[in-house]
């Protein structure tokens, strides 16, 4: 059986045959398929949508039309409607909801779309007269008897058998088969059912152990079926068996003390009933779409209730299945809420009965889902959105059904089981919190109950709402006083309660306290008797607490206060009852009452007083002071945790606001002295208030200091903060426009910000866009990555407030800060008076006259007072600020009351005989209030201002202005003293330069110390004439390069030579698919049987990146083992690591930067060991010479610090460190050394060729240079110091042997010389290590022939021409290599033996046989091929100096260079071949070769990108990698441990290019760049099997490679053309060969033409050749070859250090650039030249007659792509609502149409996948990795970019352990992201962001990106990227 598809054996044809077709043809007493069509035209057009929502479907709300957030549009009906060019806002559905279009309330405007309209222009009439009698009576049998059935079946007491009408019976007998089938009694099946506390890999392990032959795989197929469809057969057998696998779920799962998996052993044949009763209710979802008559039928059998045998009526089929909906699994829950819906919800009759049924049920259905554990989405009571949120269905609720008792009943019986001995509520931490969780769902329905207030209350409503609400009072009450917090004195609190959950009951109730207030402000006389039942719990409560009151007495003033120390009891932060009754009391004055009027007096007693009404809310906030001052430290964090969402956004709507709004309303109607009195008493301020007050030895300070800022703290807020509508005469827009002017007070904000920060109404709005463009001014995004901000306008300002009640003490600060530097800037006086106040509302009044009362002036003169007496000590700065604060408010108000001609309120008069000004006037003075003088200053202004006293003005003015003037008079006398001394330090610094002027021209400016990019040099180098070449024997000088680094660790200098410290340069290496052209088809894998090619579609390459940094390799080597020992130790002990120490994975310790492996730093190739330096003393046969006119064609090297450089002005002198050489002093040292040759002809001396790059000057072997044998130390050729000087070898050869022609040459034999091996085979078997990849110093074969051979000068070969001077035809060059390869022979590495005489040692050629499987290739002696050269008189001569390399030119590094070349080289195998490679793998030198060319590939498309010119535009990064890199891979073939190696390989790769055999790719499969830098490497090894190899040098050998590898470039161009030749020329060209130098390039494209169409004739292919115009296709060559030449242009750049053209450091058009390239690269620039060779066609012919091309062009759309283009991300939509829309279709693709909770899109191939889910997991490489991973290792060869688009996030893969989460490309129209779409607001794509990461995928640096946020942000709470 197969459990995934348990229903796979079912025939669909049968079931719709045998029983659908059936029931439809009694149900339409005809065909059914006309009958329900004509059904359908009956209907009206439909007037609602009531498309039901899956999970994660896109959903639109209108925030301008929408009644409230639940009123959501699908896809479709929002496309469709008015609403898109509205506020709106976009989220993604948690299932079970659908579409309101066509509801006209739930919506104020447009309530249809375009579609939906039609439907309401139509009558209403009966749905049920359009169907005809007959059909309604067949329907109603049909729908009870499908009904019943399904209930019947899906709600079984026992699934243990079936009921009995449905049993089988043997008279029941029909068919013979379906007896056996239906007698099968003891079959049974094991249901594992869903539930929400087990996790997936607990229910994955405990069925791998209870059912047998389960493994992983299936076992998570299981829980997948389990979690999409609720639950799932996991056995079939007998019921013993059946029973034990339950048996055994049940104790593994239960263990822990939890609710073991719900497991139930059913029977066979219920488990198919049921299966058929769930195909029966989709039949009828889909029969009730036709018909709204049939709808109409269905609901009125559901509702109907049927008369039992006991003459009472029995529950209805509705409500039966609203009480059995926990006994449903997922699937069948979702199946009858979706017929429900469809069935019943969409018109208003039948909505209004089920309301009815729903609500009566309610407690029941409530019940049943706190005691189930699945989501809220699956129950039935999900559906009260859809019911509570329509007005008209929840009045009628109210008052008919009574449903506010209902729901608040419901809850009070769970609130119940929470209450402690006192009867006030008490969570206890873990115990029974989710099923309370579950309850504040009913908070949640109240809120849609309440959210639209009726316009017009009749006596039931209003008895419906108050029945609710005096239950709702029961509940607060319960909570008043709760959580109570008592001051730790001794010790710290040990255990902290339990306190966030009495948070999160406020946070709910909350929006229903204020939907409770708007309803009472709506109607007077609930306002009456809810203010009544309100005051008389409160009387109880007061009761309940037992007040004891003292007589408190103060400057001849006493109040009875209530006797509470707060800094000793119990007090509490919930007091919704006192904070209601702060709420009801702003609407006083909307029906005119008044707090004591006799409306509320019923009887005396019931009334409580203000005082006690004021105790509470006051004991909070003494208690939030007494916290700020630093007295409750010992009550833990929790306290501060609650005390900061007091005072958050979130709560203090309904809880510090409401305590304010108490202490105000009391403070306006109280007694004010009184008032003031009780408030000290709190604070325990009295005796501090006396004015005789002395400190006790008890009392804090401190404590007593801060309580006394606090407590005028408290007094500022309550009278000064009136912006809240019934405190102050404002409206909501006032309100919040004072919060945004404050909020950006403190600093410029977001949008998101500001509306985080202000507090949400019911509907979750802020009102925030209908204010803001008045105060403030938007300012976009100016980066990538930054925010838009809000900035408050200029006019604004006026108005801030420091002491601000919203404000935290940091926002406080903030502000006043950025005030005062505001202030500073305009010059302006740096004070922040309090800004103008709003009138008062009429029950507030009295606030304003609090400010003149005695107790009021006294405390204000008090401070005053103290704060000039020195003997004060409980002074404060604070204080000060504060009193004065509270006096220029009164002096506001004060004047706002004179301008309406009130004469009540005489602050000034009081105060000034009370002597307040006068105390005032003598603080002026004062130092101890310095930061607060201005403030003081404008106070005393402004009182004598307001009171008309204005006796001292005058004075006060004048003594202003003096100070002004002695001001100015300072600043510029200090501006005058400033400027004297400029000048003269200026003066100072001429006469310093003057007297020092040689010392300025002889110290360098220290600005090239460190590394510049080599095209920095061109200035200096452009001196020579002519264009540069890189190529050839007309190539230019090299541009010096730096040979000084400093180590990053030790911090040592070290210069770069091959005696020195090795030097190594941090590198990462990653498998890269980014250039890909074809993300499609699968790249093969890796075998080792496969020469390893760069692909033609660069599929998939190693990548080699670096920052750039150098260290000595000792110094690098001790850091990574440290860094790799630290790791193991901390091991799993924190959050996992940015890298992978397991994958030799380090950052760097400058940067940061993940590395991988560190690349050698090889010396340019003409500075290491050089012909005859060692032995300059002795007598030698080849000497470095310099002669005076060969200068200008000098080859410059690396320059050092030490070194000279030589340009061609021989007139001009070189400056250089000490001792400075001079170009006399070279031509000197040249004429000694020409003396001594007596026999130098003359040809090669007089005249030398000025166009020419070399001049090569030659000796008489036998004569010696006496004049030269210098000490080494003083030796400027010994010691370095003319290493920037053009060396040149003297060769021993005669006159004859110099071609007339040639080129005169004293540059070297050879830029590089490598470590060389022995002429035998013996000594390089015994010279390598049978453990290392690369010979060392030590094991050179030289080393070795030197030691035991000592051959003297009499045995050396004779010395030849150096190779950069030789001249070879390109044919001629390839006739040669023709020969070698007519002898290349191939033997399998187990045919390999060594010769007779010697050879590869044994141990070396097994470990090889193990490993490697690739064909060892040789050819035949350099010899044969000159032999065979000269019989055809050719140049044999030229082409073998080619290849050999004099003696002393070999490398000498130290072991530990050959160590890192092994670890660096191993690595590239180790990443691009995905395998631990053998230490003398072949292939090892390959991969480098590779990884190099396809580098250079990508540092060139990123320069494309990026729209910069190749040449200058490239980082230090990418400038460092590169010169290091290229020339790494250079020794890489020279040393290699087995040389005959690289010979193979150079065979290998010649016989690809120009021989046609099947087991070679054709030249469509390859990249030729790829090719060209391998064969670049290798083809110098080609004749060295035994002996030394010289390296590429940049000659005219590596110039026929570059011509040879352009011809194949130019044929695939050709090939991916032939279909359609362009046909007419570019007039943008102007640089373009003739037509007769074009014509050439017709025969080629013939070539290319009779393979793509083999069947066309001779006559036909000349025909259509003469109609082509061969400029055009040129043309079109030029420009698509410009990648190839550009990556040429790149690597011979660094290569032979010539630096490039100038041209070239800018962007060119196409065949600018083309020319240019060619030149610089000696490249033929016309198809004539290109073709001149008779070998050029025969080349084509081979390679388009190989047989994979006519495979490949066989295929129906051949990918021949060969244009290096720039690859891109995919092409995201503008809006993000059509991405989201495009993705809600996309289906889990290994589920039947299930829905993907997470899809993520690939953003570099489109590709979208399910992520984060068990059931898209997949093994790679025997490892589970999910469906992200797994996309990432095939399209990004590990690193992968997703969208998940349902969350808008952004999700970076970087291997399959690290990751990342950032922020998406999709911003809002405030320049901000949203990740999880928790705004809503509209998204568009940002092109810059989008454009910014695709350069950061495109450079390579996703990994980097990766690691560098793991850096920063290292969270706890790891992510399994693993299974993403």
């Amino acid at each position: 059986m197969n459990y995934q598809k348990p229903t796979d054996h079912i025939e669909e044809d049968d079931v719709q045959k045998y029983f659908f077709d059936l029931l439809e043809r009694f149900l339409c007493n005809g065909e059914p398929k006309e009958v329900l069509k004509q059904l359908s035209s009956l209907n009206d057009p439909p007037a609602q949508c009531g498309k039901v929502f899956k999970i994660g479907e896109p959903t639109y709300s209108c925030r301008d039309c929408g009644l409230d957030p639940t009123c959501v549009l699908c896809v479709d009906c929002f496309k469709n409607s008015e609403h898109g060019s509205h506020r709106y806002k976009m989220s993604t559905s948690i299932g079970g909801g659908y579409c309101d279009c066509g509801d006209p309330e739930a919506w104020t405007e447009h309530p249809s779309c375009a579609v939906h309209v039609l439907g309401t222009q139509s009558e209403n009439s009966d749905p049920l007269a359009k169907v005809p009698v007959d059909i309604q009576q067949r329907a109603r049998h049909v729908f009870t008897g499908v009904l019943k059935y399904a209930y019947e079946l899906l709600t079984l007491d026992t699934f243990m058998k079936l009921p009995g009408d449905l049993q089988y019976k043997e008279r029941d007998s029909v068919d013979p088969m379906m007896d056996d089938l239906l007698e099968v009694e003891d079959m049974y099946a094991t249901v594992l059912y869903n539930d929400e506390v087990h996790t997936f890999e607990e229910v994955i392990t405990t069925l791998q152990r209870a059912v047998e032959n389960c493994d992983r795989n299936l076992a998570i197929s299981f829980v997948s079926l389990i979690d999409r469809e609720g639950r799932c057969l996991v056995k079939c057998s007998p019921f013993q068996q059946c029973n034990e696998v339950k048996r055994i779920v049940e104790r593994i799962t239960g263990r822990r003390g939890i609710k073991p998996l719900k497991v139930m052993v059913i029977h066979s044949h219920v488990v198919a009933h049921q299966v058929f009763a769930m195909r029966l209710i989709s039949w009828l979802d889909g029969i009730l779409g036709y018909s709204e008559g049939f709808r109409a039928l269905f609901s009125k059998i559901l509702v109907e209730q049927e008369m039992g045998g006991n003459s009472r009526k029995q529950p209805s089929i509705l409500e039966g299945m609203l009480r059995h909906d926990t006994v449903l699994w997922k699937a069948a829950r979702s199946a009858i809420h979706h017929l429900l819906i469809s069935g019943m919800l969409l018109e208003h009759a039948s909505k209004k009965e089920f309301a009815t049924v729903f609500t009566n049920s309610y407690g029941a259905i409530l019940k049943d889902f706190i005691n189930d554990d699945h989501e809220h989405s699956f129950s039935v009571t999900s559906l009260s959105v859809q019911l509570f949120t329509v007005p008209t269905l929840a009045h009628y609720l109210v008052a008919q059904q009574d449903v506010l008792a209902i729901l608040l009943r419901t809850f009070m019986s769970e609130c119940e089981r929470k209450r402690n001995a006192k009867g006030k509520l008490e969570f206890e931490r873990n115990l029974g919190l989710p099923a309370f969780r579950r309850a504040n769902f009913v908070l949640i329905d109240l809120k849609y109950l309440l959210s639209i207030p009726p316009s017009e209350y009749d006596d039931n409503t209003r008895r419906g709402f108050l029945h609710g609400f005096s239950m709702l009072l029961d509940i607060l009450s319960w909570m008043q006083g709760m959580d109570c917090h008592t001051r730790q004195v001794n010790q710290h609190i040990e255990f902290e309660a339990d306190w966030e959950n009495g948070f999160n009951l406020h946070i709910k109730l909350a929006p229903v306290i204020a939907l409770l207030l708007n309803w009472c402000s709506n109607d007077k006389v609930i306002f009456l008797k809810a203010y009544r039942m309100l005051l008389k719990k409160l009387h109880e409560e007061n009761k309940a607490e037992g007040f004891k009151t003292n007589k408190v007495e103060l400057k001849d003033t006493s109040a009875d206060c209530v006797e509470f120390s707060v800094a000793t009891l119990p007090v509490s932060l919930h007091l919704p009852l006192c904070r209601l009754l702060a709420g009801m009391s702003l609407y006083l004055d909307k029906f005119g009452l008044k707090f004591s009027g006799d409306d509320f007096k019923l009887v005396e007693e019931e009334m409580p007083s203000l005082s006690l009404v004021l105790e509470m809310p006051l004991r909070t906030s003494v208690m939030v002071s007494q916290v700020h001052a630093g007295m409750w430290r010992r009550n833990g964090y929790s306290l501060q945790h609650q005390i900061f969402f007091y005072h958050n956004a979130r709560c203090r709507g309904e809880m510090y606001d409401r305590d304010i709004q108490t202490m105000q309303f009391c403070a306006a109607n109280m007694d004010h002295d009184t008032f003031l009195l009780q408030v000290l008493d709190k604070f325990g301020l009295v005796h501090w208030a006396n004015t005789d007050f002395q400190v006790a030895e008890e009392e804090s300070i401190r404590h007593l200091t801060a309580l006394v800022e606090e407590f005028f703290g408290l007094l500022v807020t309550i009278v000064g903060e009136r912006f809240t509508p019934g405190v102050g005469d404002i409206t909501v827009e006032d309100m919040v426009r004072k919060e945004i002017i404050q909020l950006l007070c403190v600093e410029p904000m977001s949008h998101s910000a500001l509306n985080k920060a202000l507090p949400e109404d019911v509907n979750h709005e802020t009102g925030l866009e209908k204010v803001i463009e008045q105060v403030a001014t938007f300012k976009k995004p100016v980066g990538p990555s930054s925010k838009g901000v809000y900035e408050l306008k200029e006019e604004f300002y006026k108005e801030y407030d420091v002491f601000f009640y919203h404000f935290t003490r940091e926002d406080q600060s903030k502000s006043e800060e950025a005030q005062r530097a505001r202030l500073k800037a305009a010059n302006s006086p740096q004070v922040c008076p309090p800004p103008p106040l709003p009138a008062l509302s009429r029950n507030f009044l009295g606030l304003t006259n609090m400010l003149q009362s005695d107790m009021m002036l006294h405390l204000l003169k008090l401070v005053l007072l103290r704060a000039d007496d020195l003997k004060s000590r409980c002074f404060s700065e604070c204080q000060v600020h504060k009193v004065l604060y509270l006096i220029g408010m009164a002096l506001g108000e004060e004047e706002r009351l004179q301008k309406i001609d009130s004469n009540t309120f005489i602050f000034t008069k009081k105060a000034l005989e009370l002597g307040l000004l006068e105390a005032m006037d003598t603080l002026s003075g004062s130092h101890r209030i310095e930061s607060h003088r201005e403030l003081l200053a404008w106070t005393i202004r402004k009182f004598r201002a307001v009171s008309g006293v204005e006796e001292k003005m005058e004075v006060v003015e004048d003594t202003e202005e003096e100070d002004d003037e002695a001001k100015k008079k300072r600043a510029k006398a200090a501006a005058e003293r400033r400027k004297r001394i400029m000048a003269q330090m200026a003066n100072q610094q001429k006469t310093f330069m003057s007297e020092n002027s040689k010392l300025f021209d002889e110290t360098s400016s220290g600005l090239r110390e460190r590394a510049i990019s080599t095209c920095d040099w061109e200035e200096e180098t452009s001196l020579e004439p002519g264009f540069p070449v890189c190529l050839g024997p007309n190539r230019s000088l090299p541009c010096p390069t730096e040979t000084g680094f400093t180590c990053i660790l030790c911090q040592e200098e070290e210069k770069l030579a091959a005696d020195t410290n090795t030097l190594v340069m941090a590198s990462y290496v990653q498998k890269s698919t980014v250039l890909s052209k074809n993300r499609i088809d699968t790249p093969p894998p890796a075998s080792p049987s496969i020469f390893p090619f760069l692909p033609a579609n660069l599929s998939s390459a190693p990548h080699t990146s670096s920052c750039g940094h150098v260290m000595h390799a000792s110094c690098w080597q001790k850091y990574f083992d440290d860094v790799s020992e630290s790791e193991r130790r901390r091991y799993r002990t924190r959050h996992p690591t940015s890298f992978d120490i397991e994958k030799s994975e380090f950052l760097c310790p400058l940067c940061r930067s993940l590395s991988n492996s560190v690349i050698p730093l090889i010396p340019q190739y003409h500075l290491l060991q050089l012909p005859g330096i060692a032995s300059i003393s002795e007598a030698m046969e080849t000497t470095e010479v310099v002669e005076p006119a060969s200068i200008p064609a000098m080859e410059v090297s690396e320059e050092t610090s030490d070194g000279i450089e030589m340009v061609p002005d021989t007139h001009s002198e070189v400056v250089g460190d000490s001792p400075t050489i001079s170009a006399e002093m070279v031509i000197d040292t040249m004429e000694d050394v020409l003396e001594t040759v007596p026999n130098l002809p003359n040809e090669a001396t007089a005249s030398p060729t000025p166009q020419g790059p070399t001049v090569s000057v030659v000796t008489d072997e036998s004569e010696s240079l006496p004049n030269l044998s210098l000490p080494h130390s003083q030796s400027p050729l010994a010691s370095g110091h003319l290493d920037t000087a053009v060396t040149s070898t003297v060769t021993v050869v005669t006159a004859a042997d110099l071609p007339p022609s040639l080129p005169v040459d004293t540059t070297p034999s050879s830029p590089t010389h490598s470590e060389s091996s022995s002429s035998t085979e013996l000594a390089s078997a015994h010279s390598i290590s049978s453990d290392s990849t690369f010979m060392s110093a030590s094991e050179s074969p030289k080393a070795v022939q030197d030691t035991f051979c000592s051959p003297g000068p009499q045995t050396r070969p004779a010395p030849t021409l150096p190779r950069t001077t030789v001249v070879i035809d390109f044919s001629q060059w390839l006739e040669a290599l023709f020969i070698a390869l007519k002898y290349r022979r191939g033997l399998t590495p187990d045919q390999a033996s060594p010769p007779p005489n010697g050879g590869e040692a044994q141990p070396a050629d097994m470990d090889v046989a193990v490993t490697s499987t690739l064909t060892r290739f040789y050819t035949c002696p350099l010899d044969q091929v000159v032999e065979e050269l000269e019989q055809r008189h050719q140049d044999g001569a030229s082409f073998s100096r080619l290849f050999i390399v004099e003696d002393g030119c070999e490398l000498a590094f130290p072991s530990s260079v050959y160590e890192i070349m092994n670890s660096f080289s191993q690595t590239t195998y180790r990443v691009g071949l995905e395998g631990l490679p053998h230490l003398q793998d072949e292939r090892i030198p390959l991969m480098v070769w590779q990884s190099c060319g396809f580098t250079v590939h990508s540092i060139v498309v990123s320069a494309r990108e990026a729209e910069k010119a190749l040449f200058g535009s490239l980082s230090s990064r990418q400038n460092d990698c590169l010169s290091t890199f290229i020339r790494f891979c250079g020794v890489v073939g020279s040393n290699f441990g087995e040389p005959k190696v690289i010979r193979s390989h150079s065979l290998k790769l010649l016989s690809t290019i120009l021989e046609v055999d099947t087991i070679n790719p054709s030249i469509l499969e390859v990249d030729i760049f790829g090719l060209l830098v391998s064969l670049t490497y290798s083809l110098p090894s080609l004749f060295n099997g035994e002996g030394p190899a010289p390296l590429p040098s940049c000659n005219i050998q590596d110039n026929h490679i570059l011509r040879l590898m352009f011809l194949a470039q130019v044929t695939q161009l050709l090939f991916s053309m032939a279909p359609s030749f362009p046909t007419t020329t570019k007039p943008h060209f102007r640089h373009c060969p003739p037509v007769k130098d074009c014509r050439p390039l017709l025969d080629l494209m013939e070539v290319v033409t009779s393979v793509m169409d083999p069947l066309a004739s001779e006559d036909t292919t000349t025909s259509s050749s003469s109609s082509i115009d061969p400029t055009a296709v040129w043309q079109e060559v030029m420009e698509q070859s410009l990648g190839f030449l550009r990556c040429c242009a790149l690597f011979y750049h660094y290569l032979s250090g010539v630096s490039a053209p100038t041209e070239l450091t800018t962007l060119l058009p196409p065949d600018q650039e083309f020319l240019h390239l060619s030149r610089y690269l000696a490249l033929p620039s016309s198809p004539r030249q290109l073709l001149d060779s008779p070998f050029s066609l025969v080349l084509a012919k081979k390679w388009a007659n190989h047989p994979n091309v006519h495979i490949l062009l066989s295929k129906e759309s051949p990918n021949l792509n060969f244009v290096t283009a720039v690859p891109q991300l995919i092409e995201l939509p503008e809006d993000y609502s059509e991405l989201i829309n495009n993705i809600s279709s996309f289906s889990c693709p290994r589920s039947v149409g299930e829905e993907s909770r997470i899809p993520s899109m690939c953003l570099v191939c489109g590709t979208v996948v399910c992520s984060q889910s068990y059931c898209c997991q997949t093994e790679l490489d025997g490892v589970t990795v999910g469906a992200c991973t797994a996309h990432s290792h095939k399209c990004g060869a590990g690193s992968g970019l997703f969208l998940r688009v349902r969350e808008c996030k952004l999700v970076m893969f970087s291997g399959r352990t690290k990751g990342c989460y950032m922020s998406p490309p999709y911003l809002d129209q405030y320049g901000e992201t949203d990740q999880g779409l928790k705004r809503g607001n509209p998204l568009t794509l940002c092109r810059e962001r989008y454009a910014r990461l695709h350069r950061l995928w495109l450079n390579h640096g996703v990994s980097e990106e990766v690691t560098h946020n793991l850096e920063s942000s290292p969270g706890f709470v790891t992510t399994e990227w693993l299974h993403l």
